[in-house]
């Protein structure tokens, strides 16, 4: 129950950081664009970068993907349903798998949904001419996107000290807390006795070393002239804007299997 109650609270928190960061950016693109329809948007990274590489944070994030901290408390949630054990009701015992196969899923739906999120606002090319007088956020508004991907950031790779001082809430609610199975600041082990841990500090070194010497054994190996040419168009004669997917198409298969459950349909 400790566990359940504290992944929950660090959920919450997660969710300020994540979904403020998420807010802000996109109304960062509203004031600078002017425009409210996300299939009208595209290629911003290249006309607002603060705003597309912060708000990059938060949506890697919020796509539960590590070392950020939405990987975390959906970790720490995933480990509760794993070790819940066995409970005297068996309806609750019932529920337990489900909402396990409930989080696995809208983790898979959030990150879906982020990607196209990003996607069709920054990347690709402008679907709208007015798109070019588009222009990066102001000082105070890059201030306020920097520190919440911070905070994002911090959340994320420092885990341990979150649930330290989330144990006081814990104790208070419930009167238990998260033991954990090993001493080091930088590991989090929130099961005793089982082999489940998680290192983020770990995985972002191991994450950048492998770019590193991916980068370093390229240019030791390849020492041709690298060549910049256009992307394969197929024969079209060029790639335009009306040839990339739209926020319409790339949702549509989700619309189309979720349909018969809330009766969605298109006016």
């Amino acid at each position: 129950a400790a566990l359940a109650l504290l992944a929950t609270l660090y959920h919450c928190l997660n969710h300020a950081f994540m979904k403020s960061l998420l807010f802000l950016g996109t109304g960062s693109v509203l004031h600078a664009t002017g425009e409210r329809n996300l299939g009208h948007l595209g290629g911003l990274i290249h006309r607002m970068p603060w705003v597309a590489w912060l708000t990059l944070i938060g949506t890697l994030a919020i796509a539960g993907l590590p070392p950020l901290n939405g990987f975390v408390s959906e970790w720490l949630l995933l480990q509760s349903f794993l070790f819940a054990g066995h409970l005297p009701h068996a309806f609750v015992n019932l529920l337990i798998p489900m909402g396990m196969a409930l989080l696995v899923l809208a983790a898979a739906l959030a990150g879906y949904v982020m990607v196209k999120f990003y996607g069709i606002i920054f990347l690709g090319q402008p679907r709208e001419a007015s798109l070019v007088r588009a222009h990066d956020c102001g000082l105070l508004e890059r201030f306020g996107l920097l520190w919440l991907a911070l905070g994002c950031l911090a959340l994320g790779l420092f885990p341990l000290q979150v649930i330290r001082a989330l144990g006081a809430v814990t104790h208070q609610l419930i009167g238990a807390v998260v033991p954990q199975a090993s001493s080091h600041w930088w590991l989090l082990a929130p099961v005793p006795g089982r082999p489940v841990s998680y290192e983020p500090l770990v995985f972002l070194t191991a994450t950048l070393a492998v770019v590193l010497m991916t980068v370093f054994a390229v240019r030791l190996t390849y020492r041709q002239r690298v060549r910049r040419g256009p992307a394969w168009d197929c024969g079209a004669g060029g790639l335009t804007a009306r040839m990339q997917d739209t926020a319409e198409g790339f949702g549509q298969p989700i619309r189309h299997l979720f349909q018969p459950f809330f009766e969605i349909e298109r006016e």
